[in-house]
This record gives C-alpha cells, sequence and structure tokens, in this order.
C-alpha cells in the first residue's frame, strides 16, 4: 500500500464522486430546462413556473444540506477506522446512524411542509404568483426527506470504506430515472399521460429518490462492514452527532446566504430572479464538478489521520488542489465557449438571455476559488475538524458576504450586488483554511 496519495488513488475517488456528484444539480437543471420550456401563450406564466422551481428546489437543498451533515461526519469516522484497520468498530454504529438519519428526515418535513407557504411568501419575499406555485412543488418533494437523508448517509459510508463507485451508480440510476419521468410527466405522453406541469417535476424527483435509497440499502448489505444491532450505544455515537451538529450550523450559516442571494434577487424583480435561478443553479452544477477532489481529499484524510501519516496528508491537499484548479479551469473555457447556447437551453426568455451577461464575468471568477475552498473542506471534514470549518463559515459570512452585499446593495442594485458578495465570500473560505492547515499538522503531529 501507497504510503503517500497517487494520482491513480485520487482518480479512483474523486471521477465516480463528480460523476455522481453532478447528478443532484443536473436534476436541478432538468426540472427547471423542462419547466422553463413548457409550451405557453402567456412568457410571464413560464417565467413565474421558472422562478418557483429554482425557489423551491433551493429550499430542499437547503434543507438536505443541513440535515444531511451526518454523511461527512460519518465519513469521517468510518475512513479513520480504515486506516486504522479497525473497520468493526463501527459495526453498530451504522445502524444507529440510519435510525438517526431518518428522525432527522420525518423532523424536516413536519417543519416545513405545514409553513411552506409562509416560508415562500414571507421569508423568501416570493410573489404570490410564484409562491403558490413553489408550494406546490415543495409539498410533494419533501417526502422524500427521510429516505434522501438515509441515502446521503449512506454515501459517507461508502466515501470512508474508499468507495465512492456505488455511490455513482447510484445517483446515474437516479437521475436517468428523474430526467425520464419528468418529460414524461411535465410535458405529457400522448394519451399515455397527461402534462401535469410543475407537480410532474416534483413526482419524478420523489419516484428517483425511493429507487436510490432502495440501490443504496442494497449495495450496504454487499460491504464489508459486518452490520450489528445492539441496544447499547456505539461509543463514537456522541462523536458523530458532536461533528453533525457543528457541520449542520456551518451548514444552516452557507444556506442562509444563499436564501439571500434569492431574497435579493426576488427583490430586483422576476426577471431578475429567473436569471439569477439559472447562474446560481450553473454555479452548483460547476461546483459539485470540483467537489470530486473535495471527496477525493475527505476520504484519503481519514484515512491518513488514522495512519497518522503527515506527508501524506500534505500530499493529499496538493494533488487534488491542483487537480481542481485544472478542471476549475477547463468549466472557465467551456462556458466562454458556450455560454450562449447553456443559457439558451435553460430559459428560452429573452430577458433572462440578456441579463446574465452582466454577471457573467463575475460568475466566472467564482469557479477558480471554489476549487480552492472546496478541496479544503473536504480535506477538514476527512480530518474531523468540524468546528473549525463551523467557525470558517460564520466569520467568511458574518464578516465578508453580509458586508458586501448589504453596502453593495445600498449604492446600487442588480445581480452584480449578489455574484461580488458571493465572490469575497468564497475568497474567504479558501484563504483561511489554507493558512490554518500548516498550523494543524504542527499542532497535531509535532
Amino acid at each position: 500500500m501507497s504510503k503517500i496519495p497517487t494520482y491513480k488513488t485520487i482518480f479512483r475517488l474523486a471521477i465516480p464522486a463528480i460523476f455522481g456528484g453532478i447528478v443532484e444539480p443536473i436534476l436541478s437543471l432538468t426540472d427547471i430546462a423542462v419547466v422553463g420550456n413548457i409550451p405557453s401563450n402567456n412568457p410571464n406564466l413560464t417565467i413565474t413556473s421558472l422562478a418557483a422551481v429554482g425557489l423551491a428546489g433551493s429550499l430542499i437543498s437547503a434543507l438536505l444540506w443541513i440535515f444531511a451533515q451526518v454523511k461527512s461526519a460519518i465519513s469521517a469516522l468510518v475512513s479513520k477506522a480504515v486506516g486504522a484497520n479497525n473497520i468493526n468498530s463501527v459495526a453498530t454504529l451504522i445502524p444507529q446512524m440510519i435510525l438517526f438519519n431518518l428522525g432527522l428526515g420525518i423532523l424536516a418535513f413536519l417543519l416545513t411542509y405545514f409553513s411552506s407557504s409562509w416560508i415562500f411568501t414571507s421569508l423568501l419575499s416570493a410573489s404570490n404568483a410564484v409562491a403558490e406555485q413553489a408550494v406546490a412543488y415543495y409539498d410533494i418533494r419533501a417526502f422524500g426527506f427521510p429516505i434522501t437523508l438515509i441515502t446521503f448517509s449512506l454515501f459517507g459510508v461508502f466515501r470512508g470504506l474508499q468507495n465512492t463507485y456505488w455511490a455513482m451508480i447510484i445517483s446515474i440510476v437516479g437521475g436517468c430515472l428523474n430526467i425520464l419521468l419528468d418529460f414524461i410527466l411535465v410535458l405529457g405522453l400522448g394519451d399515455f399521460c397527461e402534462p401535469m406541469g410543475i407537480e410532474g417535476a416534483a413526482i419524478a424527483s420523489l419516484i428517483a429518490q425511493i429507487v436510490m435509497f432502495l440501490l443504496a440499502i442494497f449495495f450496504l448489505l454487499r460491504s464489508k462492514v459486518k452490520l450489528l444491532f445492539s441496544n447499547r450505544i456505539n461509543q463514537q455515537f456522541k462523536v458523530m452527532v458532536h461533528m453533525a451538529v457543528h457541520l449542520m450550523v456551518r451548514t444552516i450559516t452557507l444556506n442562509i446566504a444563499l436564501v439571500l442571494t434569492h431574497k435579493f434577487a426576488n427583490k430586483y424583480g422576476e426577471i431578475e430572479a429567473a436569471t439569477h435561478t439559472v447562474l446560481l443553479n450553473i454555479w452548483l452544477f460547476s461546483a459539485f464538478f470540483l467537489d470530486g477532489f473535495a471527496t477525493a481529499a475527505n476520504a484519503l484524510s481519514g484515512k491518513y489521520l488514522g495512519q497518522q501519516n503527515p506527508t501524506a496528508l500534505k500530499e493529499t491537499l496538493k494533488k487534488n488542489m491542483l487537480l481542481a484548479f485544472l478542471v476549475a479551469l477547463l468549466l472557465i473555457v467551456i462556458f466562454l465557449l458556450f455560454h450562449v447556447e447553456i443559457i439558451g437551453v435553460l430559459a428560452e426568455d429573452s430577458r433572462v438571455t440578456h441579463l446574465y451577461k452582466d454577471v457573467l464575468f463575475l460568475f466566472i471568477l467564482c469557479l477558480p476559488l471554489n476549487a480552492l475552498a472546496f478541496t479544503l473542506d473536504g480535506v477538514f471534514k476527512g480530518l474531523g475538524e468540524a468546528k473549525f470549518l463551523r467557525n470558517l463559515l460564520v466569520i467568511s459570512t458574518l464578516f465578508g458576504f453580509l458586508p458586501v452585499l448589504f453596502i453593495a446593495d445600498y449604492f446600487s442594485v442588480g445581480l452584480q450586488v449578489i455574484w461580488l458578495a458571493l465572490i469575497v465570500w468564497i475568497f474567504l473560505r479558501g484563504l483561511i483554511p489554507l493558512i490554518y492547515f500548516k498550523t494543524y499538522l504542527k499542532r497535531k503531529f509535532d
């Protein structure tokens, strides 16, 4: 076994993670593309539907990101057990983690299902027309919270086992099924299925989530971990929950920032809201693409921490960061060459395709900054440094994102305000952990 990560090892983890990771944003982009192209004689109705799907989809993503942080916690613990050659230590932890996520999913459902109308109208400042359609979409998707959280947590188990292939297979199957059902249920299929519009998009996603859950359970039963059910709480359960809580606070902060971008976009107008929806989903698509190397860094960092190997940790960061930057540059080239076609696929409205050009440069500038921030996120998640990651997000948001957003909005209005704040936010999220990494190694191993 190599004592330091090779590029082959990184690619073995990152490539499946990339293909698996981009499925979620592809689903959102597909919903947007299909809904944004529903035949209608009223362009404003299409814009309303597009804004509604984007808004509801962002809320769903926010909630899943918040409550799915057990995935990163269990991944760190399993990968550390693999590195220490003590995989049996998590045999009872995994079933207990599944039950914990089931409870979290039910909680997320109860907290939002009965208040979704208030969330969209009062909290997110959506117009009545947008809010009505957003509620119709969200109230169907919300039923999938419990099984989706369990699925994501099992992805964390697979990652800890140094296996990102299974998660890729599950995601691709679910993604392809979702896309197929989107076209059938949203647009209709002759006499077989009447067009269901925005509600059809939600049903398609829910069915795909159920299939992904069943596949995740199937692969878990085939894993090398011998699962044990015990009434005695695993000694690492408390550690897992503490890590997850820190990461939940971090993710709540992260999503407050993203929700604020939608709130300000809604304030600027429906065209601005629709344009921001399209751009932010493309940005998230690229982010998940880059996150493949963060996943590799996550899995390897936990393993090398278990092996007490600081040299390998340094190489893990250096090599994953280099690869992430190269991918970011490739994405920039692709978007510069085909941005007109990409935007056109997602929204036919000429007002959207005209407005996005005002923030094109700021959008592109985010990509290399994402590469830096996400790779370091992956490393520190693998090291189990959840408290540091929590503090990082709070500091970057309070002293970077929010001041820029409100000050720039005071002097000007428009999507440039939002994307300038996002750039400062991502920059701090990359710079601070880069500086701290050397301090961490000295404190841990000297």
